[in-house]
């Protein structure tokens, strides 16, 4: 088992970087899709685990961050079109790893979960197993179609690269009003202080994106429920959903529920929905996390033709 550095070399010339947890005689492969505002090194012991029952995993930082923005200055500035490239990028790793004749699944959380949620509209018949965590679902997309016009309005070539404060606020302000006492402005994100704490600490997590994140963001996620996309994702895909249910990204799981009901209307055979009760947004960070990795595992090694036994609710 070792991980070591690698270099995604992309076809406009451009370097991402990330890292590889590789593996004697794997079974398949697992590329992780990281969050917004942290980095591929924080999923390591989720890495190792993987490791132990047989996967290799692989992990790219986002454009604007950890390895990839290469210093705490180049923190959330993004491309243009960074959503859509970060989806073609995501497709080019699976396509890279394919060659190994071993099958490759995607794990993707929080932003990394929404674009998990487009490539499978786009590049259904590459993947036929995922696992969607800290994500929300259709009942965001008027929030989505509402954020994209106020950053079309706001947004522009000469303010593009100024942070975004303000879309910060918009987007994450409201999240920690359900907790009392509260200790951070991150609380939301997991009941491990621990987790919190070390996040809070962590200079390439937390930082504000630019102003052109957001529109970008806002514009990818706009085009996530429309139905001419949707038809699209394959009858076969098995997916996951896994979510804290104190969770505020996903509407404390209302999302995620209505993103399985959305799939299960399309026709998906496998969709399969775990919500944790108590937890928040991190899951993967919570003292509990090892259950959730065996709920991971679980999904992993069944049959792809139906789960033989669906996780309980």
């Amino acid at each position: 088992m070792a991980r070591e550095l690698i270099k995604q070399e992309l076809k406009d010339g451009s370097v991402k970087l990330g890292y590889a947890w590789t593996i004697k005689d794997p079974i398949a492969n697992v590329i992780i899709v990281t969050g917004m505002a942290e980095h591929a090194i924080r999923y390591d012991d989720f890495a190792n685990f993987l490791n132990d029952n047989g996967y290799n995993v692989y992990c790219i930082d986002h454009y604007g961050q950890g390895l990839t923005a290469g210093s705490e200055e180049k923190c959330g500035i993004v491309p243009n079109s960074f959503f859509s490239k970060s989806v073609k990028d995501i497709d080019d790793l699976v396509t890279r790893l394919r060659a190994s004749l071993l099958p490759t699944y995607i794990f993707a959380h929080s932003m990394g979960s929404f674009m998990l949620q487009d490539y499978i509209q786009r590049y259904t018949a590459h993947v036929n197993k995922v696992v969607i965590c800290g994500t929300n679902g259709p009942n965001a997309k008027l929030l989505f179609r509402f954020g994209y016009l106020v950053t079309k309005l706001l947004v522009h070539k000469k303010n593009r690269l100024g942070k975004g404060d303000f879309f910060d606020k918009l987007s994450f302000g409201g999240y920690n009003k359900r907790i009392k006492p509260q200790r951070t402005k991150f609380d939301w994100l997991s009941v491990n202080e621990e987790n919190v704490d070390k996040y809070i600490a962590d200079p390439y997590c937390g930082f504000i994106p630019t102003k052109g994140f957001f529109r970008e963001f806002l514009k990818g996620n706009n085009r996530l429920y429309k139905k001419k996309f949707l038809k699209k994702i394959r009858k076969d895909m098995s997916v996951l959903l896994i979510a804290g249910e104190e969770d505020p990204v996903g509407a404390y799981g209302k999302g995620p529920k209505k993103l399985q009901k959305l799939y299960n209307k399309l026709g998906l055979e496998d969709v399969q929905l775990k919500l944790y009760p108590g937890l928040r947004h991190e899951i993967l960070n919570e003292k509990e996390h090892e259950a959730i990795y065996k709920d991971i595992l679980k999904f992993l090694k069944a049959k792809h033709e139906v789960a033989e036994e669906i996780l309980e609710n």
